[in-house]
């Protein structure tokens, strides 16, 4: 119990002190998405133009970039494909591949990279999970993937990787309610129901008056889960760490073939029959499990020394027990020594070494209790970030915070060309004191058509004034603007369709269109080293995972449908 309240306190430790280094990341983060979202003026602002009787509109430029982006780089949804080293290889290669792609299409993992480069646009890094459900597939259990929020993720400050393998350890945190736990964990429900309620310290106000009432933040969902008093809600905390975990690497060069063991297995395969066979053709040392099987029966069933015999009837061969027989078939004597794997690893006929791999140990706590710990047989994190702008630290920055300053600059321009406007449809006048009725001018002023005005011309003219017309230069600059986001960001309007910018020519247009494209190859080739890294992963964990006999219908839509079996018994 001691060592499960130090992993607990080392976990809750570890979760304050990266959250506390990250905390100036998340606040952008959280901004960044916000802005995205419309959220574009400060409250300040928007009292200020409501009092001059102007609307704060907001010229959304960055969120069609965002979704053109996201459109580009999921064109083509993602395919893998496993190739073997030597021909031996290819059908395990194909193999892989087919389960790769179920993994794929069964965590419903071209909508999971959506939001994951949604996330890596807005908040500057997406976060996938590679993870094992034991519960599905009937209880056989099953590999999955899903996109998790980066800002649940807690990384160590001190890591330099894009992919975090040099991080010490990741935490994931996260706010669950107390039914949703114990329906996701039946077994752990007196650790749930003693569980300390988590005191969840209100998150960042937002800086920016969302205008449509738009919800971008977790404030409102909070502020729910603290006046609730009919559910629970405890936190969550999943700290991953990078252990060394001593295996063992065996080579039997009598059956070609090579396994990594731990300590357990490794004492398993030690126990493991084999045979030292010696015949007239010499000595054989058998190994391969179906050979030992055969063997093993013979051995049962005629002993340690056995030969052969011709029935004189029908010329058919048999076998005979115990020692040669006058009549028995020339040099056909076998002697059968039984042996173990072990007896001959001390023999050296099996090459064992013993040595340490990269392992991830995972230890879930829940409101202070130790739920389960694990090791993962992985050994690389199962959490694969896709950083944006990596600058050698966890805390990447967006696209989006490039690009804030001219988002607002262009807001601007048009509030200003709106209240423009709006001033010269209603051409101010003026008229000396007392000649008119203020209130009546302002009624009749307002009005659409002819109106009629009463004065007194002793008192003097109205004059009419109207304001200044804007210079083209400010409608230009708005243009220049638009031109500098979509260059930063590398999504140009001819991407977007926009005719006005296309040449004369068709073949004018797909260059340039090919042109601008190359920016956002970079921004896939991110998207592809991660997606290679999972694939990694999720092959480490199939190793793991199907054991036993399964069946994968797989339906390929541009070819016939193939059914793939895995741990299919040959004998």
């Amino acid at each position: 119990m001691g060592q499960k309240n130090s992993e607990v306190l080392k976990s809750e430790e570890l979760l304050r002190e990266y959250s506390s280094a990250r905390a100036k990341w998340a606040k952008q983060a959280i901004e960044d998405d916000e802005f995205r979202n419309g959220m574009q003026w400060t409250k300040q602002q928007v009292d200020t133009l409501r009092s001059r009787a102007q609307e704060p509109l907001v010229v959304n430029v960055l969120h069609p970039a965002v979704e053109q982006a996201k459109a580009m780089l999921t064109s083509n949804h993602p395919r893998f494909q496993s190739t073997g080293r030597e021909d031996s290889d290819v059908k395990t290669g194909k193999v892989f591949s087919d389960l790769m792609a179920w993994v794929w299409d069964y965590s419903n993992g071209n909508n999971e990279l959506k939001t994951i480069i949604d996330d890596y646009y807005v908040k500057g890094m997406g976060c996938m999970m590679v993870y094992y459900d034991p519960n599905d597939d009937f209880g056989k259990g099953e590999i999955k993937l899903k996109a998790i929020d980066p800002l649940n993720v807690y990384i160590d400050p001190s890591s330099q990787s894009t992919i975090l393998e040099d991080a010490s350890h990741v935490i994931v945190s996260k706010i669950h309610s107390e039914t949703q736990l114990i329906a996701q964990f039946p077994e752990y429900e007196e650790i749930i129901k003693t569980a300390t309620e988590s005191v969840v310290a209100p998150s960042e106000s937002s800086t920016r008056e969302a205008l449509n009432d738009q919800m971008v933040t977790q404030s409102e969902l909070q502020s729910f889960r603290t006046s609730s008093k009919d559910e629970r809600y405890l936190e969550v905390i999943e700290r991953y760490t990078k252990i060394k975990v001593p295996h063992y690497r065996t080579y039997d060069p009598h059956a070609n073939a090579e396994k990594i063991l731990t300590e357990e297995t490794y004492e398993e395969y030690k126990e493991q029959p084999a045979f030292i066979v010696n015949s007239a053709g010499g000595t054989q040392i058998v190994t391969k499990p179906e050979l030992v099987g055969e063997h093993m029966s013979i051995y049962k069933e005629h002993g340690a020394v056995f030969h052969q015999m011709q029935n004189p009837m029908n010329g058919e061969s048999y076998i005979m027990s115990g020692i040669e027989h006058p009549e028995a078939i020339p040099q056909s004597t076998v002697q059968l020594e039984l042996k173990t794997i072990g007896e001959l690893i001390e023999e050296e006929e099996i090459v064992s070494n013993e040595i340490t791999i990269d392992r991830v140990k995972q230890c879930v706590s829940v409101g202070g209790e130790m739920l389960y710990q694990t090791v993962m047989p992985v050994s690389n994190y199962p959490i694969v970030t896709f950083m944006n702008r990596h600058n050698r630290n966890p805390y990447p920055v967006s696209d989006i915070r490039l690009v804030k300053g001219l988002q607002e600059y262009i807001n601007k321009i048009r509030s200003l060309m709106i209240a423009h406007a709006s001033s010269s449809t209603n051409t101010k006048l003026l008229v000396p004191r007392g000649s008119i009725n203020k209130a009546q001018l302002e009624t009749e002023w307002s009005r659409a058509g002819t109106g009629v005005l009463e004065f007194d011309p002793e008192l003097g003219q109205p004059v009419s004034m109207a304001p200044m017309p804007l210079p083209n230069e400010l409608y230009k600059n708005e243009a220049d603007a638009r031109a500098d986001v979509e260059r930063i960001l590398g999504l140009y309007s001819i991407m977007q369709g926009d005719s006005s910018q296309m040449p004369n020519t068709y073949k004018g247009t797909i260059a340039i269109d090919e042109y601008g494209q190359r920016r956002i190859k970079s921004k896939r080739d991110d998207i592809e080293f991660g997606l290679n890294i999972i694939a990694k992963i999720v092959v480490e964990m199939i190793q793991a995972t199907y054991t036993s006999h399964k069946v994968l219908r797989l339906l390929q839509p541009n070819s016939k449908a193939r059914e793939v079996g895995i741990n299919v018994p040959l004998y």
